[in-house]
C-alpha cells in the first residue's frame, strides 16, 4: 500500500526547518524523526539515505523557486519574457532571512559533497537547452547574470550599492527584461578573437582602433 503523500512533504518540511537552524551537519533521521513526527522507518522508506534527503530537499526548494517566479511574472504573453521577468523579480527581490539560512546550511553540506548540487545543474542546462546563444540571447543572459549577481551580493552582505541606487538599477533590469527593442546590438564589426591564436587577437586589437572611412579625412 502506498504511504500519504503528505508524509514525504512533512519529513522534507522538518528537514529544511533543521537545515535553516542548526545546519545541514545537524541534520540526522533520528533528530528528523523527532522533528517530523514521521518513525525512522518512514522517513527512510521515502529517503533510503542522508544524500538523497538533502537532494529531495534541493529539487523541492528548486519547484518552490520556480514557483515563485512563475508567480511574479505576472500576466505576460510571451513564454520566454516570462520567465525572464520571473527569475529577475526572484533574484533582486529576494529577501527571505529563512531562504538565507537554507541555503548557508546548504552550500555547507555541497562543500562536502558536490555532487549534491547536480539538481542545480541539471534545472540550468534544462532551462537554456532551447537557446542559441546569438547575440539577443547573450543579452538577455547578461541580464539574468546582473539579478543573479546582485542575489548572491545581497547574500553575502558585499553589495555597494545604497538602497535608492538598488531600486533604480532592479527597476532598470526589469524595464530592459520587458522591452527586448532596447537592447543594444554589438558595434560593427565587433568581433571575438580566438583568444587560443594570438595573431589573431593582435589582428582583432588592431582591427578594433583602425579608424573608419568616415572618421578619416584627406590631408
Amino acid at each position: 500500500m502506498n504511504r500519504p503523500a503528505k508524509a514525504k512533504d512533512k519529513i522534507l518540511a522538518a528537514a529544511r526547518k533543521i537545515v535553516e537552524t542548526k545546519g545541514a551537519g545537524h541534520l540526522t533521521f533520528d533528530e528528523l524523526s523527532t522533528e517530523s513526527g514521521v518513525t525512522r522507518g518512514g522517513i527512510t522508506y521515502h529517503f533510503p539515505t542522508k544524500e538523497l534527503l538533502l537532494r529531495g530537499l534541493i529539487e523541492a526548494d528548486l519547484q518552490d523557486w520556480e514557483d515563485d517566479a512563475e508567480m511574479l511574472a505576472g500576466h505576460c504573453s510571451c513564454p520566454r519574457q516570462a520567465e525572464m521577468l520571473g527569475q529577475i523579480r526572484c533574484q533582486m527581490g529576494q529577501q527571505d532571512e529563512d531562504h538565507k539560512r537554507f541555503v548557508t546550511g546548504m552550500m555547507s553540506a555541497a562543500m562536502v559533497d558536490p555532487g549534491l548540487l547536480e539538481p542545480v545543474r541539471a534545472y540550468h542546462h534544462r532551462k537554456f537547452a532551447s537557446w542559441e546563444w546569438h547575440d539577443q540571447d547573450l543579452f538577455a543572459y547578461l541580464l539574468l547574470l546582473a539579478a543573479e549577481g546582485t542575489f548572491w551580493q545581497d547574500f553575502f552582505n558585499t553589495n555597494a550599492m545604497p538602497g535608492p541606487a538598488r531600486e533604480r538599477l532592479f527597476a532598470w533590469v526589469e524595464h530592459l527584461a520587458q522591452h527586448p527593442e532596447l537592447w543594444p546590438l554589438p558595434p560593427a564589426g565587433f568581433a571575438v578573437a580566438d583568444s587560443h591564436d594570438p595573431s589573431a587577437a593582435t589582428a582583432a586589437a588592431v582591427s578594433a582602433r583602425a579608424p573608419t572611412d568616415s572618421s578619416t579625412t584627406s590631408g
